[in-house]
């Protein structure tokens, strides 16, 4: 069992300890490409440069609030002004896709809850309700969205509601929240008043001349920041702020884990020694797919986000010399215990190309005692044994049929100890990448589906307007 000043915790045992695992003669074999990913990532610290020498900054990503690399002052001023600020608005509608995205559902999730937006301001602290737009171009949820505030808004007699569109957008063209932005000020208009804040890039894009123009507040995604690796940064720590989430605790975790992980000795470095394990079975043991299987429902969002984390990160068609090598292992978000009834049939006696990671918690928040009827025996059992139990059953079933798996854990659910589980596996794709001799920071498939699209709908347009005429 790895051990993170005992907050954090990584069992590494079903990655070596059965006939199909990982060996000491693999690590050996492999030891030259392990400790070039040391010395690569130590040298992405030192310089901030990544593989094609882009700029690549996460590192500094826990300090953010200590130096002046990602943020300047007048911004930090403003983020700490937004938990007040937040008080002032009825609703938060959170405009954005992918990284933009896929962190803040996450936090939203565990530390506000399903139910928030049923809780009256009061029981929300003062707090606004929380809704997500602009991840999918769906009418159907946007009308749906519309629908829902604005009969929130007819309950307030005396006053219109107050709303705020948080836009987060590098470009400010990508289609999804560009197209959400336009309906729901096209829909809401005449019902609300409506807020802009946006977080976007410095000096490129369409957002920021408009914020300047327009006078409405905006913050920056830094540059070496890509969008998967930004969740501790401006886009992140804006909406938790908003939500009245401790953001300086949440920086903290991910510091406490930069600082434990440095060493390029993988006997001393927990996501370096998992990195590997994870490499060498994807190269010596035929590992396609990584299924990420938190226990809990709070914690559905985080297998969303780790997917595109290991997706957008190491599916890659070209080393970093430009040989075609087709890297990358499919990442398939589940969740504990609900798809133990759905898919770990598949996991169980599938095809052997898969390494299930197991995320849990060791100290739930709340917890229940109900019946438990187990042969001849009943008894009071807590509901959070039942969900250790059932991980647990499922980490050992695999490991008898001879399935890779690790078990990551935290102590709590609190900020801190979420913020250092997040940065813990931006560091295991960092060296992974490395040992790959893969481009982990960049993301070049995916602007070739959005030249494809956007012609698409010029023709769209075009052919339209002809008609008109």
């Amino acid at each position: 069992m790895l051990n993170i000043n005992n907050e954090l915790f990584v069992d590494i045992k079903n990655f070596l300890n059965h006939p199909w695992s990982v060996t000491p003669e693999n690590m050996v074999k492999h030891a030259d490409e392990i400790n070039q990913a040391a010395k690569a990532v130590t040298e992405l610290r030192d310089t901030g440069k990544g593989p094609d020498g882009s700029l690549v900054l996460f590192p500094h990503l826990s300090y953010l609030l200590e130096e002046n690399v990602l943020i300047s002052e007048e911004e930090k001023e403003a983020l700490f002004s937004l938990k007040e600020e937040a008080k002032s608005y009825d609703v938060v509608i959170s405009i954005g896709i992918g990284g933009s995205y896929l962190g803040n559902q996450v936090l939203f999730d565990l530390f506000c809850g399903p139910y928030w937006n049923q809780l009256t301001k009061e029981e929300r602290k003062g707090y606004p309700q929380i809704y997500f737009s602009g991840q999918n171009v769906d009418p159907v949820s946007l009308v749906e969205l519309f629908s829902c505030i604005s009969r929130e808004a007819k309950r307030l007699k005396d006053r219109r509601m107050k709303v705020l569109f948080l836009v987060i957008s590098k470009s400010g063209t990508t289609i999804e929240p560009v197209t959400a932005l336009r309906g729901l000020k096209k829909l809401l208009a005449d019902v609300c008043d409506i807020h802009l804040m946006a977080i976007t890039d410095k000096e490129k894009g369409r957002i920021r001349p408009l914020a300047e123009e327009r006078h409405f507040p905006c913050f920056t995604v830094p540059d070496g920041i890509g969008g998967r690796f930004s969740i501790f940064s401006q886009v992140g720590l804006v909406f938790a702020s908003l939500a009245g989430i401790d953001i300086e605790s949440f920086l903290k975790g991910a510091q406490m884990v930069e600082e434990a992980c440095q060493s390029e000795d993988m006997k001393e470095n927990p996501a370096l020694l998992l990195a590997a394990l994870k490499y060498i079975a994807t190269k010596k043991y035929g590992i396609t797919a990584e299924v990420i299987m938190p226990y809990g429902d709070k914690l559905r969002p985080f297998g969303w986000w780790y997917a595109q984390l290991l997706g957008e990160s190491l599916g890659k068609k070209y080393d970093m010399q430009g040989n075609v090598v087709y890297n990358g292992r499919i990442p398939v978000a589940s969740v504990g215990t609900t798809d133990m009834h759905s898919l770990t049939q598949e996991h169980q006696q599938g095809k052997k190309n898969k390494l299930v990671q197991f995320i849990s918690v060791e100290h739930l928040p709340v917890d229940l005692s109900v019946l438990c009827d187990e042969k001849d025996v009943s008894g009071l059992v807590p509901m959070s044994r039942m969900l250790d139990a059932a991980r647990r059953a499922n980490e050992e079933a695999l490991a008898n049929e001879g399935r890779m798996s690790c078990h990551i854990s935290i102590k709590e659910l609190t900020p801190f100890h979420v913020g250092a589980l997040m940065y813990f596996f931006f560091l295991t794709i960092a060296y992974e990448g490395a040992m790959e001799n893969v481009n982990a920071f960049d993301q070049p498939g995916v602007e070739d589906y959005k030249k494809i699209l956007h012609e698409d709908l010029r023709k769209y347009i075009v052919k339209n307007q002809k008609e008109e005429n």
